[in-house]
This record gives C-alpha cells, sequence and structure tokens, in this order.
C-alpha cells in the first residue's frame, strides 16, 4: 500500500471512529468543550492575577487605605488631633516620614508648596494614594500680605495647576506662609484659610525631644499641630508625638476628617486655628 493510500485509510478509521463515540456517547463532545474552556478560564485567570500581583511594588497598599473616609473609623467621641506638615514635599524626608506614618497607622495634612511638589510628583501622588490630605502652603512660600492682588492671584494661579497637574485636582485647603493674611488674600485664596494652635517651632529648635516637648505642653482636644517634613529632627520626633499623644488618649486625623466629625462647615476665606468641641 502507498503512504498516501495508508494515510488515507488511517484518517478514515479515525473519522469513523469519532463518528461511532459521537452516536454511542453524544454527551462525550460536550465534556471536552467544557474541560477544555475550563482549563483555558483558569490559565487565563492566573495570568491575570500574576499581573495584578506585581503592579505598582514601589508603593504597596498601606493600613491608611481603608482610612481615607471618616466613616471607616470609630472617632466620634474622642479626643482628636491634626498633625500638618508644611513646606514639602522634601525627597530627602518625606519619603521617611510616611513610612512612620503608614507604621504608625496616622492619617496627616501636607500642606505643600507648588514649587517642592512640581519636583516630586510621585511623592505628592504617594501622599494622597496612602490616604492623606493634600493642602496648598502656594507656590513660593511668600508672604502674601506683602503682595499686589495681581501677584497673589498669580502665585494661587500657579500653585493650582502644579497640583492639578500632579493629582488632576486643586485642594480645597490653603495654609498661608507664615500665617499671614488680610481680606484680599482670603478673597483670591477662595478656600477655607488652615492656622494652627499647636506650633512646636521645630524649623527653630531643630531638636526632637523639644519638639515633643512643646507638642505635648500645648496639645488640646482639636488641635492642629504644625511641624515641616522638610527637617530632618521634625521627622525624628513624628513617632514619640504619636506614641504620646496616643497614650494620652487622643487620636488623628486630617484638617477635613475633623472639620467633619465636629460638624464645622469649612467656608471659603475663613481662617480656623483648631477645631475644639
Amino acid at each position: 500500500m502507498s503512504t498516501s493510500a495508508k494515510s488515507s485509510s488511517e484518517n478514515h478509521k479515525s473519522s469513523n471512529l469519532f463518528q461511532r463515540l459521537n452516536i454511542r456517547f453524544p454527551w462525550l463532545k460536550l465534556y471536552l468543550v467544557i474541560f477544555i474552556g475550563t482549563v483555558a478560564t483558569l490559565d487565563l485567570l492566573d495570568l491575570t492575577i500574576s499581573k495584578i500581583t506585581n503592579l505598582d511594588q514601589s508603593f504597596p497598599r498601606t493600613p491608611m487605605a481603608k482610612h481615607v473616609k471618616a466613616t471607616d473609623r470609630v472617632l466620634e467621641g474622642k479626643m482628636l488631633v491634626a498633625l500638618t506638615f508644611d513646606d514639602g514635599p522634601s525627597p530627602s524626608t518625606t519619603p521617611a516620614l510616611l513610612d512612620i506614618l503608614s507604621k504608625k497607622n496616622t492619617l496627616a495634612t501636607f500642606f505643600m508648596l507648588g514649587s517642592m511638589a512640581e519636583n516630586s510628583p510621585d511623592i505628592v501622588r504617594r501622599i494622597e494614594r496612602e490616604g492623606h490630605e493634600i493642602a496648598n502652603h502656594t507656590m513660593y512660600h511668600q508672604n502674601l500680605v506683602w503682595l499686589s492682588p495681581e501677584e497673589i492671584q498669580s502665585d494661587v494661579n500657579a500653585s493650582r495647576a502644579v497640583f492639578s497637574s500632579i493629582i488632576k485636582h486643586a485642594p480645597t485647603l490653603t495654609r498661608p506662609p507664615y500665617g499671614n493674611y488680610n481680606d484680599v488674600v482670603s478673597s483670591i485664596a477662595n478656600t477655607p484659610l488652615i492656622l494652627w494652635s499647636v506650633d512646636t517651632l521645630d524649623w527653630q529648635n531643630r531638636n526632637p525631644e523639644t519638639i515633643l516637648n512643646i507638642t505635648l505642653s500645648q496639645v488640646h482636644d482639636g488641635a492642629i499641630i504644625l511641624l515641616h517634613d522638610i527637617h530632618p529632627t521634625s521627622v525624628e520626633a513624628v513617632p514619640n508625638i504619636i506614641d504620646a499623644l496616643r497614650e494620652r488618649g487622643y487620636e488623628f486625623t486630617t484638617i477635613s476628617e475633623l472639620a467633619r466629625i465636629r460638624k464645622i462647615k469649612l467656608s471659603a476665606g475663613e481662617g480656623y486655628y483648631n477645631f475644639r468641641p
């Protein structure tokens, strides 16, 4: 028999075999289709999970991710304070601070300079990703009361543009540099102005123990604590501040969260120094 004839005969036998199976076991074809489809689906699912698991390993999910909304924590009736950090973000100090806040499961509000945010957009995105609040500290840290209305508007517009380009929205809170503002600044900023009631003077003393002691001597329920994340000594003081205040029964919130809990409606142009109950 020729090779061609032999091949044709084998194909015919194979065809007859499948026909006989299909006649005697009509359900076998259906089971084979289901089996093959299931295997393919499991392979695809495994590949998809693998890809998701390996996404964005530089910024893993943190415990704070569940704390973005006030309803995720039971804070009603507790003594509350807001940690706030000015003048950053700094690539040399802010990431270490974020690691501390993550480990301590603590939220904070960052009053950033547009000029600093522009140079460290990844840190800005990480801050928001980890559940902290991003707020505006102007573009260049100028004393706004010394500027003309046109200069104030230019600074405000520039900083808002920077944040909008990085996190796709402008901050809703502003801290005027040096805490200085007047009616013109209030009108042009057109956001709530957040000041402070606990001034750690961390920029001046540059001593973690002194920063802690000042905080403990001035703290109160509803306090807004002023720190600067551009100073290594300030970052070094943060773990002890968190531990000491928690021992006294305090918990930490962002500015907006604290205002909501205390049922204070933040109004554009108004200055807020604390959120006492």
